[in-house]
């Protein structure tokens, strides 16, 4: 099945699905970027049929900054997946954007490690060339691959759960690029659902309005909307709530506000 990755956001995914695309990648970062991927967005993607490849990138060496940034990055990565209510069965695919020297192995295996902890429940995966997706894997047998085509000098793994086989200068990629108005990269899938991706027959989890709301008004500030709460989490919960109506409830005769 054939997929594509883009920084564009995808206003409307059915010329994709017209033109036999089966799956996107998008960058699951915080908002503030603006390649970010947003509920909407997701939304569209998945109610024409198409499959979600969530991918993390920040920089493109960050994995070579060892366990500290992979302990941050799969912190991050899971709030942010947390918060769109992403499905539990996701992957997240973390990018090693460059090709790395041997002397970055060790760095890197670490911030795998720790992002693979700290992005649970979701999958983690590794984005980047042939020599570090297959020593990647070498190393830590769970990682899903999502191999790229840049820097892999031809070579393809056989452990690539999908495979990027054309960056957006190609002559595919550009034509398709001229017809959907937006840059892409060209990828190949045999099974969406063993690499991990978000798919469109998932249902929505019956809490994810809850969730929204509670981000929005500030009664939480982080999802995880399946984690236990403890006594205190609660009692802060429930002051955040009542912080709405403080103006209202708080004034003393004096008109000043007590805390």
């Amino acid at each position: 099945m054939k997929g594509i990755d883009t920084c564009a956001h995808i206003q409307d995914a059915l010329p994709l699905k017209e033109r036999g695309i089966a799956f996107v990648c998008r960058y699951l970062v915080p908002l503030g970027y603006a390649k970010a991927l947003t509920a909407d967005e997701a939304a569209g993607i998945l109610r024409h049929g198409l499959g979600l490849l969530l991918c993390w990138e920040l920089d493109a060496n960050r994995a070579a900054e060892g366990a500290r940034a992979g302990t941050q990055d799969g912190e991050r990565a899971r709030r942010c997946a947390a918060e769109l209510c992403v499905p539990q069965s996701t992957t997240i695919y973390f990018a090693v954007d460059y090709v790395p020297p041997q002397r970055d192995y060790d760095a890197i295996e670490a911030y795998f490690r720790t992002a693979s902890h700290y992005c649970a429940p979701y999958g983690c995966g590794i984005y980047g060339p042939f020599d570090i997706v297959e020593e990647m894997v070498r190393r830590i047998p769970t990682l899903y691959v999502w191999q790229c085509v840049g820097g892999s000098a031809g070579k393809v793994s056989q452990l690539a759960d999908v495979y990027q086989y054309q960056w957006q200068h190609g002559d595919e990629a550009e034509a398709l690029a001229a017809q959907l108005g937006y840059a892409v990269d060209l990828n190949t899938c045999e099974d969406l659902q063993k690499a991990g991706m978000w798919l469109p027959d998932e249902k929505k989890p019956w809490y994810t309005d809850t969730v929204s709301w509670a981000l929005k008004e500030g009664i939480v500030t982080e999802a995880r909307p399946t984690d236990y709460a403890t006594r205190a989490e609660v009692m802060q919960m429930l002051r955040n709530y009542n912080r709405r109506f403080e103006n209202e409830d708080t004034k003393t005769a004096s008109g000043l506000l007590t805390d």
